[in-house]
């Protein structure tokens, strides 16, 4: 689970009356965020093959792995849900370990409102996301007053009534509805806030939650109507944001008291069919309610439906691409296959998004992330070597000057960094190791790599070329591709020959590996894990090279298309 997500969750929970976001949408109604990647403005055109893996986020390149990994548990409950109101049953296989996962990501964000979004789970078929025992933890946080308290949210009275809603909603999804007494209490306190003056939002929480304790809507909610539409194009991004949640409120508010709802169709209609690749899964969901509710077909949540089947997963849950934060280490292995291509790496908009960023309150200042920034807007934008990094290259602390077994993968790393940057790094000393297992034979590799970004062409004698030359043919089970490929890489720098037991190998393990849903270009981690990888595409590219391209031609001679083709 993506905890950025996790904490924005928190963060919504916080402001919202009950426990919805609070985020402002922009026009129609959509969430105001980075715009979609912007081809034009990068300088590239739209033919940019790495566009898809840019993040709305911050406009940095993210990982493609992510897109194997589930969005958080509060997301994926609304996408859930989202495409049950568009009549589709989807359902959901969760192993025990990323069972826990869920569960974890949820109760990490509130223990109430975490275990509402395992309800979704729950109704998808994996009854192991939502117990009893959740019940029995929910009762746990019944206070005598009559309402629930949740720990994320506190004990002021609207929380108080957020957290009741979502308590009454988990006992009557595990069928544990608790001891009357309780109930009657819950039940004299929520007619109690009825009595007030509640707004459509509040009004639809406690008519929903009298009618989960099987009693009646009070006639004075009964009397709300719907919020008026013809304002909305005038509206703030905040006022739209409410407006929605009113909306919503007053859906639920009409369906708890067996009343028809009536809200102005065509104008949530517009507001969806407008937004409906850029709206959140949490606001998917409330106007996917509101409109059918309002009596609007099934049709209408077409488009959702197929954004939101394009990110299930093969076990059924769900990501998000929208929410992927990008990061300098993607970034910069796009940037690398880029140069690899021949495409060239200018980009203004990566340049910009890379500044951006810098200045952000968050953004981390430790070396290599300063290295990296560097590295970037070197490549992207052709910016020369901040004296501060010429310095940290030259710092033995940050990148070692004695290189051991132990320090070889991060050495590595470390040179390609100051090199990408244009700062220059200093032979190190090397103190030799046995190269005879997986782990040994790995960091002798990266070594050798390393050497190799120096421009050292001469390879230590004591690294045996014989072991490399075997992890490239006959790797160890549970060895990644990108090993495979260093390996190799090294070998072949040491003298080694390509030939056709080598080749036969190599092309066998990569063509195994090539390719995911929408990445054709890309290669996956290899040794079990399905996520597309940047690192390992790089290190198989470099391989190639080395192989004047004898490693990626097809049969009928071509050469297989580099980074990360786009999908019709």
């Amino acid at each position: 689970m993506k905890k950025a997500t996790a904490r924005a969750a928190v963060a919504a929970l916080a402001c919202a009356v009950l426990a919805v976001s609070c985020t402002a949408p922009s026009d129609g109604a959509a969430r105001s965020g980075p715009s979609a990647p912007d081809a034009a403005a990068s300088g590239r055109g739209s033919a940019d093959p790495f566009e898809t893996l840019v993040s709305r986020q911050n406009g940095l390149f993210y990982h493609p792995f992510l897109r194997t990994h589930p969005t958080s548990a509060q997301d994926q409950s609304f996408a859930l849900r989202t495409l049950r109101e568009a009549g589709a049953r989807p359902t959901v296989e969760l192993t025990a370990a990323v069972s826990d996962e869920v569960r974890s990501d949820a109760l990490a964000v509130s223990a109430v409102w975490g275990r509402y979004w395992l309800i979704a789970f729950r109704d998808a078929g994996a009854r192991n996301a939502l117990t009893g025992a959740d019940a029995e933890a929910v009762e746990r946080l019944y206070r005598p007053g009559g309402w629930y308290e949740d720990p994320a949210l506190g004990d002021d009275p609207a929380q108080r009534l957020s957290a009741t809603w979502a308590a009454l909603e988990v006992l009557d999804a595990v069928g544990r509805p608790g001891p009357d007494k309780r109930r009657e209490a819950t039940a004299r306190w929520l007619a109690s806030l009825a009595d007030g003056d509640p707004g459509p939002e509040e009004a639809g929480a406690i008519a929903r939650s009298l009618r989960l304790l099987g009693r009646p809507v009070p006639a004075r909610l009964k009397a709300l109507k719907a919020p008026p539409m013809a304002d909305f194009g005038s509206l703030s991004p905040d006022e739209r944001a409410q407006r929605l949640l009113d909306t919503y409120g007053y859906v639920t508010l009409a369906e708890s008291a067996g009343i028809a709802p009536e809200v102005d169709r065509t104008a949530w209609r517009k507001a969806l069919t407008d937004n409906a690749e850029a709206l959140e899964y949490d606001q998917l969901y409330y106007l996917a309610r509101v409109l059918r509710a309002g009596g609007e077909g099934g049709d209408v949540l077409r488009p959702v439906v197929r954004r939101l089947e394009s990110s299930r997963l093969p076990d059924g849950t769900v990501g998000d691409p929208s929410s992927y934060v990008g990061t300098g280490d993607a970034s910069l292995f796009v940037q690398l296959l880029r140069t690899l291509a021949g495409d060239g790496a200018r980009d203004v908009r990566l340049a910009r998004a890379v500044r951006e960023e810098k200045e952000t309150d968050d953004a981390p200042d430790d070396p290599v992330s300063r290295i990296t920034r560097a590295a970037l807007l070197r490549s992207a934008a052709g910016d020369g070597v901040p004296q501060d990094v010429r310095a940290l290259c030259t710092d033995g602390s940050v990148v070692p000057s004695e290189v051991t077994q132990d320090e070889a993968v991060e050495w590595q790393r470390m040179v390609l960094l100051c090199a990408e940057a244009g700062a220059e790094t200093p032979a190190p000393a090397v103190t030799g190791w046995p190269v005879r297992t997986r782990q040994q034979i790995r960091d002798a590799a990266a070594l050798v790599d390393g050497l190799t970004l120096l421009g050292t062409e001469k390879v230590p004698a004591w690294v045996d070329t014989a072991a490399l030359r075997r992890a490239a043919i006959n790797p160890e089970a549970g060895t990644p591709l990108y090993e495979q490929a260093l390996a190799a890489l090294a070998y072949l720098r040491a003298g080694g020959k390509a030939d056709a037991a080598l080749l036969s190998a190599l092309r066998s393990e990569q063509a195994a590996q090539r390719g995911c849903p929408g990445l054709s270009g890309l290669y996956r981690i290899g040794a079990g894990d399905q996520g597309c990888d940047l690192k390992t595409t790089w290190a198989v590219r470099r391989l190639d090279r080395q192989l004047d391209g004898r490693l990626l031609r097809l049969p009928d001679g071509t050469h297989a298309p580099s980074g990360s083709e786009k999908q019709g």
